[in-house]
């Protein structure tokens, strides 16, 4: 049996399919099989399930059954990824996760070498992470890097910043802020990815925050998404980090996971 993987990363993206097939441009070499999971129920739904028949009736012949892994309703099938044959069958799969049924059948994707898990991935969830320590030196463990031509980076998956401030808990890591009470009975998290703006307060001890609204259509559907956010989706407009020192150290780290993202200057 695999052990489990050790995350350190995490993909952080605006798609998935295209970004995913980015990391696994980076990852691949660096392992020696690829682990699917599939369900097969999907092969018989609209709209792209006769794409994913077509493409896996074409594939199938690469991969090897791997029973024992079977999990969830899923059937587990083994590649290889030291093979241009093996590779080209992979990816063929992965680029079926920008379907709406192909998302769920290739229901989850792991990378391993040998049986040490190097990446795992959950498309209908847009997820994937690694473990950067078993990468040949080309991600760092605990650095942000951006996937050239995509809105799209790995961030470390581990908490950066932990502190209390206004009775609070407050954390930044894994690309998100999460906010806590500090009884642990409430807790948001709101993705980075969405932040326009950080600007250094007059004492310097915290940051002014602006988020971006996200495009809604000017209907009535419109409306109702924007009051459903509007009162679901509240991230603070202020970041209290207690000292300048954590406010400077804060507002470089979420720089630079935004510049790694898409180039952007908060």
């Amino acid at each position: 049996m695999a052990a489990e993987l050790s995350r350190t990363h995490h993909l952080e993206c605006e798609g998935f399919a295209d970004e995913f097939e980015a990391l696994l441009e980076r990852v691949v070499p660096d392992t020696t099989a690829a682990v699917v999971h599939l369900r097969e129920d999907e092969l018989a739904m609209d709209p792209d399930g006769d794409d994913c028949r077509r493409v896996w009736d074409g594939v199938r012949p690469r991969f090897d059954r791997v029973p024992k892994s079977d999990r969830n309703g899923s059937t587990a099938w083994r590649v290889p990824t030291t093979t241009d044959a093996g590779r080209a069958a992979l990816f063929e799969l992965v680029a079926l996760t920008d379907g709406i049924a192909g998302s769920y059948f290739v229901f989850r994707l792991e990378l391993r070498d040998g049986e040490t898990p190097v990446l795992e991935a959950i498309p209908h969830h847009s997820d994937a992470r690694i473990d950067a320590t078993l990468l040949d030196a080309a991600i760092q463990p605990g650095e942000i890097v951006g996937l050239s031509g995509h809105d799209a980076c790995l961030v470390p998956t581990e908490s950066q910043f932990e502190w209390v401030a206004e009775d609070r808990q407050w954390s930044i890591g894994g690309g998100s802020l999460c906010v806590e009470t500090l009884d642990g009975r409430r807790a948001r998290c709101y993705g980075m990815t969405n932040l326009e703006r950080a600007t250094l307060e007059a004492d310097g001890t915290g940051l002014a925050l602006a988020w971006e609204p996200g495009e809604l259509p000017d209907d009535a559907v419109g409306k109702l998404l924007s009051w459903i956010a509007d009162t679901l989706y509240n991230p603070p407009p202020e970041l209290p980090c207690e000292t300048a020192e954590r406010a400077t150290a804060v507002k470089g780290h979420l720089q630079e996971m935004l510049g790694a993202y898409d180039g952007r200057e908060i």
